[in-house]
């Protein structure tokens, strides 16, 4: 079984910051289907991205990027990453030294690549991680467009000292959009509604978002795509800091 990928010049399609302090409480970022581009390749679409301490290693941390989400659930053996979208984490690994209010910039990031899905499976390929080639909204393959590693779909694989995984998992998410959409009916596509919300609606809902116990998970029974790299801390400090600014971003060669 042979699988090929190759990659040029990409443009981000979607991206998640979060600023992570690498010893202190984990942080995440959450966006769904924000643009007609995303919604037409829900490949593209990065529902999530997380950054915390590794729950076995104290000398690790997890980046996870989530995308393609709404997948339903049991989809395991049927759902596969989409071969025309580059797929990057990026980490500003000096955001503890840049000024107050700056953005973060990349300086590290590691790249995935995906073959087409073939008897069952899929092979990702590991760039990085590495220093970008470029900043911004362009990206091309680090490392001459030479893989670090290769694995498959659904298997846990080494690339270099960084553990990954890339495959179908259960949503993380908690969100209870029919609440939501009572708090703020404009959103939901033809409701005339009032907002549940006092003052500026009817105050049918004066705490806004139902308790954990009577809300209602949408997501309770979605999948999703989740790429999940285990990093030494090590990778992402050098033993300076411990404030990193960590994003994901979405590419394809046209921006489609």
């Amino acid at each position: 079984m042979l699988f090929t990928r190759t990659f040029g010049s990409v443009i981000a399609l979607c991206a998640l910051v979060a600023v992570a302090i690498l010893y202190g409480r984990p942080v995440q970022g959450f966006d769904i289907q924000d643009s007609p581009t995303v919604v037409a390749r829900p490949g593209a679409d990065i529902s999530d991205v997380y950054l915390f301490p590794s729950p076995t290693n104290t000398n690790d941390v997890v980046a996870v990027m989530d995308v393609h989400p709404g997948l339903p659930a049991g989809s395991g053996t049927t759902a596969y990453f989409d071969q025309q979208v580059l797929y990057t984490m990026k980490f500003d690994t000096q955001f503890s030294s840049e000024a107050i209010n700056a953005r973060p910039l990349e300086n590290l990031v590691i790249q995935y690549s995906m073959s087409g899905a073939s008897g069952g499976t899929q092979q990702i390929f590991v760039y990085g991680p590495s220093a970008p080639n470029q900043t911004g909204t362009t990206t091309t393959l680090v490392g001459a467009g030479s893989a670090t590693a290769t694995g498959l779909i659904n298997t846990t694989f080494q690339a270099g000292s960084i553990t990954v995984f890339a495959g179908v998992r259960e949503d993380p998410f908690f969100f209870d959009l029919s609440q939501f959409y009572k708090i703020v009916p404009d959103r939901n596509l033809g409701s005339s509604s009032a907002s549940c919300l006092p003052t500026i609606g009817n105050g049918s809902c004066p705490l806004g978002f139902n308790p954990i116990g009577t809300a209602t998970d949408y997501f309770n029974n979605a999948n999703v795509l989740s790429i999940v790299a285990e990093i030494p801390k090590s990778v992402l400090t050098n033993g300076n800091g411990t404030l990193v600014g960590y994003w994901a971003t979405t590419s394809t060669t046209t921006g489609n």
